[in-house]
């Protein structure tokens, strides 16, 4: 049945009245380009300085930082000053699917019990996890994990005092126990999956499941939470990672997102008190250059702080609204519809190895950048390295600079190359490329300092990502030939070599046979499975060095 019935004339008479029912054009100004800024409403106000409960996705932890700026109290960050959780990342609290939300609010206030002994396993001697909080949270003792989630718990109470709660969906593609009976909030680790291969199961949940967690959510936040409760919905515009679906992950964030909006919407519509904020929208319909990190999937920080300046602003009837300053128009590409297709088709060529068709088209790379960054990339193949330094002049951007560095490496010029690569992390520290290239540069020269360096730096812009960064650190120690550096390093990024995947696994392996460690190297090998033509080749070179140093 229909969410909304209007009678004829009244839909007419609705329409002719709305200034905001059209899109508008590009003849002149409008609120969809550069930046999309749709209307909203506001049926209650902030007050200044007041208690605000948070809850959601990754985005929710950007819009409290904005929050606390503008002098809210917000009990979410309050939580990360107390015991188990202080100097960890505000992103373990995340929470993704609607299930996972319920799921916390249901413990916090005595729906549920939380049973501990489903919730909590154990990985490893007096290692321990929370299948609730974010997979990419150290394993560690049993009391710890379990001083974290009372600590969590305490915090949601917390919602009884607000008068606002602030609400992100994230994702429908979320994990089943079989065993709890109830849903995960992130992947299991591969260790946990491993050993109970029969237990977890991943589910896409349709409209009628999103929507009956959120209900029920929501039902028990209004019976505990206070009298004057009011919610501000929104749905994050931060797509999902990664898929588990053999589809490509741009379909299934699409239907995610789409399923979580259309719940969105229900429940708005049923229920006065609470309210859409459009955070989704105006992220995904501007400008993805002013939008979007490098990484294409974070928000950049400015669309972030423009989004919440809009809806503090509004919430607050501030009279005087600050416009965050986005990266001018002017500043980024403007080439032509012609000019970005062409550079497209320069795509495929380089697939091709198709010569004659950047010969066709050289001149080309002097008018237009986009087409010059992949000109570059082909003479950067066929190692042509100076010829593609001098193409790339014409280009920038993240990418032209990464490109840059690497081109500069390439012929040994790596104070300049590490210096470019420098600049890209400082400038946008998201993703690992940039980090990764700086190691490699740093690796080559076998300068062990600026590793350190890197590694501190590295670890300040991305805390939740420690495992994987200490992973690469590793390697970069390893090729630079301190091996029992490199072995630190792995065993302090809290993944278990008997559960390496991938890069991490092969790290694993080259350390320990680095170290005469041979029995442990064999035993990560031998349960690796490579997915990779790079993998299978490392693991034959490691096989043969293992078979050549136990003969020996």
């Amino acid at each position: 049945m229909p969410i909304i019935a209007l009678n004829g004339p009244e839909a007419m008479r609705i329409r002719k009245a709305n200034d905001l029912a059209t899109w508008g054009s590009r003849t002149k100004e409008n609120r969809v380009e550069p930046v999309a800024k749709p209307a909203f409403d506001t049926p209650f106000q902030l007050q200044p300085g007041e208690k605000i409960f948070t809850i959601g996705s990754c985005f929710a932890r950007h819009v409290e930082g904005e929050l606390v700026n503008r002098g809210f109290e917000i009990p979410m960050r309050d939580l990360f000053r107390k015991g188990a959780f202080e100097g960890l990342a505000p992103e373990i609290v995340n929470n993704f699917g609607t299930p996972s939300i319920y799921n916390e609010f249901a413990w916090a206030f005595g729906e549920q019990a939380f049973d501990e002994d489903k919730a909590i396993v154990e990985v490893g001697k007096d290692r321990f996890v929370d299948l609730h909080m974010v997979n990419s949270i150290r394993p560690g003792p049993f009391d710890e994990v379990l001083a974290r989630r009372k600590g969590l718990l305490s915090a949601t109470r917390s919602l009884a005092d607000c008068r606002v709660l602030i609400m992100t969906l994230g994702l429908a593609e979320v994990w089943w126990d079989e065993e709890a009976q109830t849903y995960l909030n992130t992947a299991p680790l591969p260790t946990v999956l491993n050993a109970a291969a029969d237990r977890f199961s991943l589910h896409v949940l349709d409209f009628a499941e999103c929507h009956d967690y959120l209900k029920r959510a929501l039902d028990i936040a209004f019976a505990h939470g206070r009298d004057d409760l009011r919610v501000i919905l929104t749905v994050s515009p931060v797509p999902m990672m990664a898929t588990h679906r053999r589809t490509d992950v741009i379909t299934a964030n699409s239907y995610s997102k789409s399923v979580l909006r259309t719940v969105a919407e229900h429940i708005v519509q049923a229920d006065d008190r609470i309210s859409y904020f459009p955070s989704y929208e105006t992220v995904t319909l501007s400008d993805r250059r002013l939008a979007w990190m490098d990484d294409l999937v974070h928000v950049s920080k400015e669309m972030v702080g423009l989004n919440v300046d809009r809806m503090v602003d509004a919430f607050t009837g501030n009279p005087h609204p600050v416009e965050r300053q986005l990266p001018a128009t002017a500043s980024l590409s403007n080439e032509n519809a012609a000019a970005l297709f062409l550079a497209d088709q320069a795509r495929s060529a380089r697939a091709l190895d198709d010569e004659a068709f950047f010969e066709e088209h050289r001149d080309e790379a002097r008018k237009s950048p986009a087409f010059a960054l992949e000109y570059a990339k082909f003479l950067f193949a066929k190692k042509d390295l100076e010829a593609a330094l001098d193409i790339l002049d014409n280009a920038q951007g993240v990418e032209a600079e990464l490109l840059r560095a690497s081109l500069l490496r390439a012929t040994g010029a790596y104070d300049e190359a590490a210096a470019v690569a420098a600049n890209v992390c400082r400038t946008n520290p998201k993703g690992q490329e940039q980090w990764r290239l700086r190691l490699d540069i740093a690796a080559a020269r076998k300068d062990l300092e600026d590793i350190a360096v890197i590694e501190k730096e590295w670890l300040q812009a991305a805390p939740a990502r420690r495992g994987i960064i200490l992973s690469f650190v590793g390697s970069a120690f390893r090729r630079a030939g301190n091996d029992h550096e490199a072995l630190d390093r792995l065993r302090d990024s809290g993944i278990d070599p008997a559960d390496a995947e991938g890069f991490v696994a092969v790290e694993w392996a080259w350390a320990l046979l680095s170290l005469q460690e041979y029995g442990e190297a064999r035993g990560v090998i031998e349960k690796f499975v490579p997915r990779s033509d790079w993998q299978v080749n490392q693991v034959k070179q490691i096989r043969k060095k293992l078979a050549a140093a136990e003969a020996a």
